[in-house]
This record gives structure tokens, sequence and C-alpha cells, in this order.
């Protein structure tokens, strides 16, 4: 009479023990992932700031073929601004070489950079304003620039360009423009090459 079929009483399932070991392994491999992905992120900062500083020496590249120089230290309103200061103002269109404040073109491109405010030129701004703004690297301290061929001493041809890495500690270019390569603050630093 029973031939064939089943009353569904018969069938087994999986035990709370199995059900619980395979969750201790999904925990396992989760946990192994995590941990190999957190050890990548210091890395994906660093190749970041290498990318930021190419995007920046190409506005400087630009900067150069269309005033003949490097932006440079130069009084604006009567004060000195900090160098970061003057790189985000020449490569956002608002300051020639001699520190006239103008409607230049844009030379940064905004949407692969991060900035430490959102205050931009605008387009046809009269009287043009300075911005007190920076370009921040990806641990968000702003990309330190030195060019002064204007020192005596300044024997760089070029200017000098890097993120303070991680720690955001950095000893300054030395007089000659070169980096401090022997000071135990500039390790992981991320100069442009």
């Amino acid at each position: 009479m029973g031939v064939g079929v089943s009353s569904g009483f018969g069938k087994r399932g999986f035990s709370l023990l199995e059900i619980l070991g395979a969750m201790a392994v999904i925990v396992v491999i989760m946990t192994m992932l995590a941990m190999g992905v957190r050890g990548l992120l210091p890395l994906s900062k660093s190749k970041q700031a290498h990318t930021d500083i190419i995007q920046i020496q190409q506005a400087l590249e630009a900067y150069k073929s269309a005033f003949g120089e490097y932006p440079r230290r130069v009084l604006v309103d009567g004060g000195s601004p900090p160098m970061e200061e003057i790189l985000f103002n020449a490569l956002s269109g608002r300051m020639a070489p001699n520190g006239a404040l103008g409607n230049f073109p844009l030379l940064l491109d905004r949407s692969v950079l991060e900035f430490s405010t959102n205050a931009f030129p605008i387009a046809g701004e009269s009287p043009p304003q300075w911005k007190a703004n920076t370009i921040l690297d990806p641990w968000g301290t702003p990309f330190l620039y030195r060019y002064d061929p204007d020192d005596s001493n300044w024997e760089n041809y070029n200017y000098v360009l890097f993120s303070a890495g991680p720690d955001a500690k950095y000893a300054d270019v030395t007089a000659e423009g070169q980096p401090n390569a022997s000071h135990a603050d500039n390790v992981d630093n991320i100069y442009a090459e």
C-alpha cells in the first residue's frame, strides 16, 4: 500500500551543527578578505597621490606654455600667500606669473582632484578675486609646491611638487630647491618626477 509514496516525515535536513560550521567557514573567509583589502588601501592612496601629481604636472606645463614660466612666489594685495594657494590660483585661471589677478583659462580638472574648500573662481568675475584654496592629496593634506627662481640660492631649474604622505610630516626643500631627502620626516613623501 505505501510503495512509492513518501509521507515527508523521513526527509532529513541540515543539523544545527552543520549550519553553524558552514557559517564559521564563511566568517573566516570574509575576515581574510577584509584583512587583505585593508592592506591594499595605503597602496591605493599612494597610487592616487602619484596620479594627482601627474595631473598637477600637466596643468603646470600648460601654465608654462601659456605664460612662459611656472607660478612663482608673488605679492597679492600687499601680502605673500602660501605657495599652495599660489599654485591653486594659477592653475585655476586666477593668477598670472607677475601676481596679476585675471580671468585666465582653467587648467585643473576639478573632477579628478580634491580641494580644501569649494571656493573656485567664477568665469568672468569682475574684479577677479583671490581664492584661499589648495589642492589636497589623498590623505587630506595640501600638495606642497616650491618654485623660487628669484632666490639666489635656488639652483633647481624646475619646481618641486610633493605630497607629505600618510603621516603629513615633511621637512621643506633645501635653499637650493632640492628635496630634503635625508630628513626623517620625508621618508613617506611622494615627489613629482
